[in-house]
């Protein structure tokens, strides 16, 4: 699958600091892969710095993770799982 904006919700901050939720039914390893969330570069005004609490695998092999955006000049770049 791919990243789904419908699913992605600003919960406050500012760019660097922002924080989302995000629910999604790939898997945690897909979710954290390099350029999954390339779209909300424009869409949310991702930066680096900015958390992802996501909830992935929703509807199966549910797991939560907290991701910390790496954002590469206009893409996002690897997002690390902790």
């Amino acid at each position: 699958m791919a990243y789904d904006p419908t699913t992605m919700r600003l919960l406050g901050g500012v760019p660097g600091q922002q924080l989302f939720l995000y629910r999604t039914a790939d898997a945690a390893n897909v979710v954290s892969a390099g350029g999954y969330f390339n779209d909300a570069l424009a869409q949310y005004n991702l930066e680096g710095g900015d958390v992802i609490v996501c909830v992935s695998g929703y509807g199966g092999a549910q797991a939560v993770g907290v991701l910390t955006a790496k954002v590469t000049g206009s893409v996002a770049g690897t997002v690390a799982l902790s």
